[in-house]
C-alpha cells in the first residue's frame, strides 16, 4: 500500500520534461488516474480494517467456547437417545421405547454474535437439543434447535404422531409482526411467545395418523387417506423404493395443503423402521 502512495505522489508532482504544452495544461487525465488510485487504496485499507475486525472477533469466540468447554456439533442426548451423524455430519437422535419411536431433528437455525449467543447459554435445552453447529469467519454463532417428532410402530403400520387441535396461527404471526416492526422488546416477546407455547400444549391433542403401511402401494404409488386413518387427509407416496443390506427400503412423501398452500415433507425408512438417511452414513 506505501508503494501505491507513493507512485501516486511521484506521478502527481513530477514534471514530464518531454512533454508537449497541451498534455501539461490537461489535468482532466491525471485527476482521473488519481481517483482511481485513491479508490483502490481505501478499498484495500477498508478491506485490511474489515478482516481484521472479524479476525478478532473470531480469536474471541473460539477462547470463549473453550473458556466453556463448549464443542461444536455435539450434544448430551435425552434418556434413552442415541446420537447419530450422516453423510453430511446432520446430527440425528433417536430413542425407542416399545412401540414408539421418537426422533429429533432439526427445526431452526440461526448466526448469533458472541452476546446474543451468552443468552442462548442461560436455556437448559442448551447442550442436549440446542448446540453449536459450527463458527462462521466474522465469529458469529451458528446454533441448531431441535424439535422431537414421535411415532408409534405396529405389525407393518407407520403413524406419525401430531396435534389434532391446533392454535389458530393468527397470534403468532402478530407476535412475529410486531417484533419485526419494533412494536416490542426482545423481552415482551420471549415473554408472550412462552404464553402462547404454553396455551398450545394446554389444548394440543396429540392424535396417530397413518403415514404408512407395507401393503399401502400395491394398486398404486400415491393414495390419498380417509381422515378415518390420517387426521389431516394426506396424501402419502412412495417416491423410491429399493433394497440394501437385505432390507426393503422406501421413502415416503407425505402432502397435503396449509392455508391454501402445497406442504410436503418425507422421511427414508427401512422396514424395520430404521431412519435410513439420517442414522449413520452409507454414502447415500
Amino acid at each position: 500500500m506505501a508503494f501505491f502512495i507513493h507512485y501516486l505522489i511521484y506521478v502527481k508532482v513530477r514534471p514530464d520534461k518531454g512533454s508537449n504544452t497541451e498534455a501539461a495544461q490537461s489535468p482532466a487525465c491525471c485527476r482521473k488516474f488519481f481517483m482511481k488510485i485513491l479508490t483502490l487504496i481505501l478499498f484495500l485499507v477498508a478491506a485490511n480494517l474489515l478482516r481484521a475486525q472479524n479476525s478478532l472477533k473470531l480469536d474471541s469466540t473460539i477462547d470463549f467456547l473453550k473458556a466453556n468447554r463448549i464443542k461444536l456439533n455435539t450434544v448430551t442426548p435425552p434418556a434413552g437417545f442415541t446420537v447419530y451423524y450422516n453423510c453430511d455430519s446432520l446430527l440425528f437422535m433417536k430413542g425407542t421405547f416399545g412401540d414408539t419411536i421418537k426422533i429429533w431433528t432439526s427445526i431452526m437455525d440461526s448466526y448469533l454474535d458472541l452476546e446474543e449467543f451468552k443468552e442462548i447459554l442461560k436455556n437448559e435445552r442448551f447442550g442436549v437439543t440446542q448446540f453449536v453447529k459450527s463458527i462462521d469467519n466474522d465469529g458469529r454463532v451458528y446454533v441448531s434447535s431441535y424439535h422431537q417428532t414421535a411415532f408409534i410402530f405396529r405389525k407393518d403400520s407407520l403413524f406419525e404422531i401430531g396435534n389434532s387441535n391446533p392454535t389458530p396461527s393468527e397470534p403468532l404471526d402478530k407476535l412475529f409482526s410486531d417484533v419485526l416492526n419494533q412494536k416490542i422488546d426482545k423481552d415482551t416477546f420471549k415473554a408472550r411467545l412462552d404464553s402462547l407455547h404454553e396455551i398450545e400444549e394446554s389444548q394440543a391433542v396429540y392424535t396417530p395418523k397413518l403415514i404408512f403401511a407395507k401393503k399401502m402401494f400395491q394398486k398404486s404409488k400415491k393414495i390419498k387417506l380417509s381422515k378415518k386413518f390420517n387426521f389431516q387427509g394426506d396424501t402419502i407416496e412412495l417416491e423410491r423404493q429399493w433394497t440394501e443390506n437385505g432390507k426393503t427400503c422406501y421413502v415416503v412423501r407425505i402432502r397435503n395443503k396449509e392455508d391454501g398452500q402445497e406442504t410436503s415433507y418425507a422421511y427414508a425408512i427401512n422396514q424395520d423402521m430404521k431412519f435410513v438417511f439420517w442414522e449413520g452414513c452409507r454414502g447415500h
